[in-house]
């Protein structure tokens, strides 16, 4: 390959890496419907033009957002869980939950979901990626607590429970900015003591 497409490659993926940070930005900070390609390419400071030598359209470069954001979540709630101390773990925890319900990322996956309901190719996309969260999940579950593999509900059905919650308080949260998890995670400081783990009960 000569360097004169060398560069060109670069500039590409420079251009590239520059609307999805951009985007990233609009589309957290103001949702999925109220962010435009027109905003996007403005705040990069690229034409339409640049967008489209990229992106097939609005959709496609948001699924690979929300695809960036499912796997930074996945590293940090590996470490999260790796933590040994109970309380530090729940506590960890808690505060990224907390941090997550107000990033912005919750709408979007709601908002997307809804706008992507009238097309099948995008309906089943997300339907895998849905699909991925818990398999992930469920693979850090089975590394970092492996006594659930023995217990008496499947650690995948665990691993959907989990996530049936998280999704649940995010809706919640969107329709009242007020909902936090601090109720969720008062019942599991109680339920960890109540198991004998290293965490205090923690009513208020």
């Amino acid at each position: 390959m000569t360097s004169t497409a060398n560069s060109r490659l670069a500039t590409q993926a420079l251009t590239r890496a520059q609307l999805k940070t951009c985007a990233r930005e609009l589309l957290l900070d103001h949702g999925y419907a109220a962010t435009s390609i027109a905003q996007i390419t403005h705040r990069a400071g690229f034409t339409t033009g640049a967008y489209y030598s990229n992106f097939a359209n609005k959709a496609e470069l948001t699924l690979e957002l929300l695809s960036d954001l499912q796997a930074e979540t996945q590293q940090q709630l590996e470490k999260i869980l790796a933590v040994e101390n109970t309380v530090e773990r729940i506590g960890a925890l808690h505060t990224w939950v907390e941090e997550t319900l107000t990033s912005g990322w919750p709408r979007l996956e709601l908002e997307f979901a809804l706008a992507s309901r009238g097309d099948s190719a995008l309906v089943d996309r997300e339907g895998e990626r849905n699909r991925d969260a818990a398999r992930n999940l469920e693979s850090s579950l089975e590394r970092l607590a492996p006594a659930l593999t023995d217990g008496p509900v499947p650690i995948r059905r665990i691993a959907e429970i989990i996530l049936d919650i998280a999704y649940g308080l995010a809706v919640r949260k969107i329709i009242d900015p007020q909902v936090t998890a601090d109720h969720l995670f008062q019942t599991i400081y109680v339920l960890a003591a109540a198991v004998g783990a290293d965490a205090p009960s923690r009513q208020q």
